[in-house]
């Protein structure tokens, strides 16, 4: 039996009443299949010209990378179009993988904007003609200032692969479009071409997991680059207490402290911490029906949580908290001495990493047993 669909309004004449069209004897599951080796053939078209484009490069591309790594300018991305936004992309790239860059369109740098690019500054232009008329008239404004002008372009005889000192040619390119016009294989090999420059140059730099981690301080890469150091309880906000210091006056200790931690340190002979106290811990023993004896010594009641470097990654300490079910972990520095605490707690959410971090944050609670990020749940230390 033959689909008969109820299709799109088509546009009427001025004055006529709209019609509706209908497609009749249409297959859908055929349709369906010819559009998915549609997709997978557009794809193997740009993964076949990015092959071509990698046989293609040559010493060029390391002409340029020697240079920007040798200037102290800025590399300024310019680009019309959706070469404009290909551009948008490398400049986030390379600032993102230690090569300062930023964008100038170059209408507006007809406009005024020339203003930000300074002598040295290394101007990447971007089309796929190699015709773009704004563009040209940027590089030809921008030589009143000695800055050095490579391009990107699909035709290595352009006006502006004339106009540049270097370029980088990915050669000609057959849209993957069916009318051969929308640029798309051309931007793949355009954004492949600026892949390939701002890793090599973030390669030639040195640029470590710690550089990086610097520059990505948000999200979930951020999250995963953090070290131990950054999310811990430093010693000096928790207060300190003594062995022989009584539960009273070390529960008091923790209540006035200026940051609500709910925990104390307990610091024997040489200022060598011994333990950790968890005011919430009493909470548990006098829901319990056993109330402690006020008077008795803290180092009764106190803990010595498991232990994790502070230069150790935060989803490895996940890995540790998740591994013993604890909910505490003392940190250490590379003396093997206490430098503070780390919570599970800090880290679940990655909206808290900023929010609950004491170094930058006021009161977690007002006061009471059950204080700070600590209070209602239920705290193991993981005891060695």
């Amino acid at each position: 039996m033959a689909i008969v669909s109820q299709g799109p309004t088509a546009v009427p004449p001025r004055g006529e009443p709209a019609q509706r069209y209908t497609d009749c004897g249409w297959n859908h599951s055929s349709s369906k299949m010819a559009m998915l080796e549609r997709a997978r053939a557009i794809i193997r078209h740009e993964a076949a010209a990015l092959e071509t484009l990698s046989n293609r490069i040559d010493e060029h591309i390391c002409t340029l990378a020697d240079y920007i790594l040798s200037s102290t300018g800025t590399v300024v991305v310019c680009g019309i179009g959706k070469s404009r936004l290909v551009g948008e992309r490398i400049s986030a790239i390379l600032a993102s993988t230690g090569t300062r860059s930023i964008t100038l369109d170059p209408v507006d740098g007809l406009h005024g904007d020339l203003g930000r690019v300074c002598a040295g500054d290394v101007i990447l232009a971007l089309s796929n003609s190699g015709e773009t008329a704004e563009l040209l008239q940027l590089v030809r404004a921008v030589r009143q200032i000695p800055v050095t002008v490579a391009a990107i372009t699909g035709r290595a005889t352009s006006p502006l692969a004339q106009a540049a000192d270097m370029v980088l040619d990915i050669g000609p390119m057959r849209e993957a479009c069916a009318l051969g016009l929308a640029p798309t294989t051309s931007m793949t090999a355009m954004a492949a071409m600026g892949d390939a420059l701002a890793l090599v140059l973030q390669e030639r730099r040195g640029f470590t997991r710690e550089d990086f981690a610097r520059l990505h301080p948000g999200g979930s890469l951020g999250r995963e680059l953090m070290r131990v150091r950054d999310l811990m309880w430093p010693l000096e906000s928790m207060p300190v207490v003594r062995p022989d210091t009584s539960l009273s006056l070390a529960l008091l200790s923790i209540c006035r402290a200026s940051q609500k931690l709910g925990v104390a340190a307990v610091v024997g002979e040489g200022c060598k911490v011994t333990g950790i106290f968890i005011g919430e811990s009493i909470g548990r023993l006098v829901e319990r029906g056993a109330i402690p004896d006020l008077d008795d010594p803290v180092e009764r009641h106190m803990q010595q949580p498991a232990s994790i470097s502070w230069d150790a990654f935060v989803n490895q300490a996940e890995q540790l908290f998740r591994q013993h079910e604890i909910e505490l972990m003392a940190v250490h520095d590379d003396q093997d001495k206490f430098v503070g605490l780390i919570c599970r707690q800090e880290f679940l959410k990655p909206s808290a990493i900023t929010l609950m971090n004491p170094r930058t944050t006021g009161e977690h609670s007002r006061h009471g047993l059950g204080i700070g990020p600590l209070a209602g749940s239920r705290i193991r230390a993981g005891l060695r």
